[in-house]
Order: structure tokens, then C-alpha cells, then sequence
């Protein structure tokens, strides 16, 4: 139980000194770069604290999105760390804080830290939900339809795969994550409300009004604005969940896996002139999407 207790310390500790260091006016005024990649980790007996303390080092290096997906990935292991000890005695955890409600809220905690809204509430609109396409009853995940539905026609639905975010983003900056299926082809982005809803032009990262990453098979991503592609990764990925980060003002949206360490993939940047919606787009048997 002591070791226990004292393993749950030190990785709060960890946690804490990542986000005293991983201020975002020091990284912006550091040195960026498009891309870090931490899987040389060194080896030795201190290995998590060497893999923490090479985060801290590279921090200069790091893009305030890549900043809040590591840190509220952190948080989120700190979270699920501290309800598995919940057999664990009261006396044994005395001294850890496990009551704060920052401890127990990682989107409150991510908010709080970098000014980044988490987009924990976002629903899908089954009023654009293309009718080849299923939403849950939750609102939270899409799947392509065995059967097409019947939904009646309206300007705000897709003739095809595709459905939209019910919430908009017009200024700030926004976190969220997508869990997709192990097989199949889908697409995750955003775009302006404008998008057209019929046609080629439809399709996400096929026209001026979108942005997209999208899976082809099993091992071939590619990130596709106005129908070019500016990223491709021929590679299978070793994580089905993704984040993603908006700064609306700043005209950034970044795609990251969420593996450990935690990867970048691409970053679009543009000048945004309307709102924008996150776009799900599943189009073979068997695949989904879920926020």
C-alpha cells in the first residue's frame, strides 16, 4: 500500500511540475517546430521521471496544441490512477490530494491551465446526417447505415456519408477527441457551414470550406484541403483515438495521435472566415467514428 501511495505522489508531482514549466507565453516565445517526437527515451532506473524531464527539456519545441493534448492526456491518467485506488484505504492516500475538484475534472483542469475550452459537450446534428449514415442515440457516434433511412430532405443534409457537429467554433481555442473504427475508410475535420451538401464538393478536404484527415485501409492517412494533399503517412498506427485542436484566431487546426509518447500529425493553417463545425465523414461497411 506505501508504494502504491508513494507511485500515485510521485506522478502527481510529475504532473504538477509539467504544468508549472509548460507555460504558454514561454513556448511562444521559444523556438517551434512542426513536428516532436520523443520515442528515443533514454533508459535507466529512473525511467519515468527521465521521460517527463525530456518533455520539460523540449518544451521550447512544443505548439501550445500539443501542450494541452499532453498535458490533459496526463491529467487523465492521473484521474483514472486515483478512482483505481479507491479500495485503498483513506489513511493510505493521506497527504495525496484526491478530493480537488480540478483532480477529478480533467477538462476543468485542461481549461484552467492554457485557456483551451475542451469540447466535452459536442453532439452530432442528425438534422445534416446524410441518410446512408446511423447517429446513437447519445449523439456522439456515427456510423455508416446497412439499411438508408428515410429522413426527409432539407438544405442542412448530406445527400452522402457525412454529418455535421451541432456546435460551431467562431473564436478561441478548442480541444477535443475522436475514437475511430480498427478498419474501414472515414474522414474527420472541420468545416464552414457553408460547405455544400451534394456532390464532389461535398466530400471533407474536397473544397475551399473544409479540412479533413482521412483514413484509407488500414495503414494510409492523409490530411486534404481544397482536394490537395498536404500530409500523407503510409503507416499503421499504433492508437484509434485522435485529438484535436483549434485556435480560431490564430488559424491552426492540428491532428494528433494519441499514443504514448503522444504523436503530431499535421497542422492546416488558414485564415478562418466563418464558423466552424466539426465534420465526420464514414464510408465502408463496419467503420465509425466516435467524439
Amino acid at each position: 500500500m506505501e508504494i502504491k501511495k508513494e507511485d500515485l505522489s510521485r506522478k502527481m508531482g510529475h504532473i504538477k511540475e509539467l504544468c508549472n514549466m509548460m507555460d504558454p507565453l514561454t513556448v511562444l516565445q521559444g523556438r517551434k517546430s512542426d513536428r516532436v517526437d520523443y520515442c528515443d527515451t533514454e533508459e535507466g532506473d529512473n525511467e519515468d521521471r527521465e521521460r517527463d524531464d525530456k518533455k520539460v527539456r523540449a518544451v521550447g519545441d512544443l505548439d501550445v496544441g500539443l501542450i494541452s493534448v499532453t498535458l490533459h492526456s496526463g491529467l487523465a491518467g492521473i484521474v483514472t490512477g486515483v478512482k483505481r485506488q479507491s479500495q485503498v484505504p483513506a489513511n493510505i492516500l493521506q497527504g495525496v490530494n484526491t478530493s480537488s475538484d480540478m483532480l477529478l475534472d480533467v477538462n476543468t483542469a485542461s481549461d484552467m491551465l492554457l485557456g483551451i475550452n475542451t469540447a466535452s459537450d459536442m453532439l452530432l446534428d442528425v438534422n445534416t446526417a446524410a441518410n446512408n449514415v446511423t447517429v446513437s442515440g447519445d449523439m456522439k457516434t456515427v456510423s455508416l447505415s446497412e439499411v438508408i433511412q428515410s429522413c426527409p430532405e432539407t438544405p442542412e443534409r448530406f445527400q452522402s456519408d457525412h454529418v455535421l457537429s451541432a456546435r460551431s467554433f467562431s473564436s478561441g481555442r478548442h480541444y477535443w477527441e475522436v475514437e475511430g473504427s480498427e478498419s474501414g475508410g472515414w474522414t474527420v475535420g472541420m468545416a464552414y457551414p457553408s460547405i455544400d451538401r451534394e456532390g464532389g464538393q461535398s466530400r471533407i478536404g474536397y473544397n475551399s470550406k473544409s479540412w479533413g484527415l482521412e483514413r484509407l485501409g488500414n495503414i494510409l492517412y492523409n490530411a486534404r484541403h481544397d482536394s490537395k494533399i498536404t500530409f500523407r503517412l503510409c503507416h499503421r498506427l499504433s492508437s484509434r483515438r485522435f485529438g484535436i485542436y483549434l485556435d480560431y484566431e490564430a488559424g491552426r487546426l492540428s491532428f494528433y495521435e494519441l499514443c504514448e509518447p503522444i504523436r503530431h500529425l499535421h497542422t492546416f493553417t488558414a485564415t478562418f472566415t466563418e464558423p466552424l463545425h466539426a465534420l465526420f465523414c464514414v464510408y465502408e461497411n463496419n467503420t465509425w467514428l466516435r467524439i
